[in-house]
């Protein structure tokens, strides 16, 4: 982002104070840079990088084109280069007073960014702590950690669902490690992160103690970024599942991703996510295999960045050892998120999903094969407060409505977990 220095230089008042600082230039020069300037307008900075230094090699002395590629090694984020151009014109006893001025304010911002986005190591420790109420525990923890209806004795008659009320705690702390590797895009220039995080995860319920969960996550992995243009990563995630205090599962996750922007008000982000499932109970074995999705999403916006629409498709496939758990699905998406009120916002997100499995329920269901739509409603809020004793902290709150229809009588339910809770980083 620019800063409010470099706005206020660029682009007329900026090149007034370039023309006090050098001649005018000679015919057979003006071109390219004009050149040159009509990429920066035009935000291609490669190659208004590249006629500017082309221009600076033949005619050394240009501080007017000198200062103008201090601006775009700044708008690249690339801070060193900027900073040494700019001290060249600081430098030259031919600058004129009041010019140097300006040029000494504009090495201050560039340190003051260098220094705040250039971070080698940052670090970011965070908390969730919060209450819930689940109406539906017997379907078990989720779908996504442990299959909540593979067998008939995890799923009791609608009239003996049991709610319960729990409470949530999830510590993190995350690191970026920023190595200063930059590298060329198109016309815009890059720079490469390594991401790390690690959080813990653990839902008590004041009754159902034998549905308690735990999960430790680690994740890490490089991310490429291209700002205002497209930024990508993928990282390794190992999770330790426990249920009821004894060890559940591990799952290994691979999750490559990748968001353009394909204009001031819209993006596109595909991911993909490929993960082992492992469970330590032998009882469990069948479950055990491979969980393999690609999603798309389309996000846009209004009313100035307000106003969020979103729209995703996706497909997954888990091949399980067990070829009644395993299963195939196509996942519909829509949602919007609406900033409602100063420091506050409120969304709204509808998933489908047809479960489509691979093999045959054992008796008394034989030979039937599930075929489930789940229809997945989620409502939240949240509001980060500000200037009073909670400041930092954001309240979070959400309702999420799950209806699972099945041809298999035993696996249709329907479920309403409510969070609320306080989370910050620090």
């Amino acid at each position: 982002m620019e800063s409010k220095l470099l706005r206020r230089l660029s682009p007329a008042p900026f090149l007034a104070l370039l023309l006090v600082c050098t001649p005018l230039l000679a015919d057979d020069l003006q071109d390219d840079f004009d050149q040159a300037m009509q990429a920066i307008d035009q935000n291609k900075l490669r190659t208004a990088r590249e006629r500017l230094t082309s221009l600076l090699t033949t005619n050394p002395s240009l501080s007017r084109a000198r200062l103008e590629l201090a601006r775009v090694y700044y708008l690249s984020e690339d801070y060193p280069k900027a900073r040494e151009e700019a001290q060249r014109v600081a430098d030259d006893p031919n600058t004129p007073p009041a010019v140097r001025a300006t040029v000494l304010a504009f090495l201050a911002q560039i340190d003051a960014d260098q220094k705040k986005n250039t971070a080698r190591h940052t670090w970011t420790p965070s908390i969730y702590a919060g209450l819930m109420y689940d109406s539906n525990v017997n379907v078990g923890p989720s779908r996504d950690i442990i299959d909540i209806n593979g067998s008939p004795a995890l799923v009791l008659p609608e009239s003996q669902e049991t709610d319960d009320f729990g409470m949530v705690v999830s510590p993190g702390i995350a690191h970026t490690w920023n190595p200063g590797r930059r590298f060329d895009a198109g016309e815009q220039q890059g720079y490469f992160l390594w991401q790390s995080q690690a959080n813990a995860y653990y839902r008590a319920y004041a009754d159902e103690s034998d549905y308690n969960l735990g999960i430790l996550t680690l994740r890490t992995g490089p991310a490429w970024v291209v700002s205002g243009r497209w930024r990508a990563g993928i990282a390794l995630q190992g999770d330790q599942i426990f249920l009821d205090g004894s060890n559940l599962a591990w799952f290994t996750t691979l999750n490559p991703n990748i968001t353009w922007d394909l204009g001031s008000n819209t993006e596109l982000s595909l991911d993909g996510i490929a993960t082992d499932r492992r469970y330590h109970d032998n009882d469990e074995d069948g479950r055990d295999g491979v969980y393999l999705s690609a999603n798309a999403v389309v996000t846009h916006y209004f009313r100035n960045h307000t106003i969020g629409v979103q729209g995703g498709i996706g497909y997954a496939d888990f091949n399980a050892d067990d070829d009644r758990f395993g299963y195939t699905t196509p996942d519909l998406m829509l949602g919007v998120i609406v900033d409602a009120w100063q420091g506050g916002s409120v969304y709204a997100r509808v998933n489908y999903r047809n479960y489509e499995f691979d093999g045959p329920e054992p008796a008394p269901f034989a030979p039937t094969v599930r075929d489930e739509d789940e229809i997945r409603l989620a409502l939240g809020f949240q509001h980060e407060f500000r200037g009073d004793a909670l400041q930092n902290w954001v309240l979070l709150g959400s309702w999420v409505h799950t209806n699972n229809d099945s041809n298999v009588a035993i696996y249709e339910y329907d479920r309403d977990v409510v969070n609320l809770g306080l989370a910050r980083n620090f």
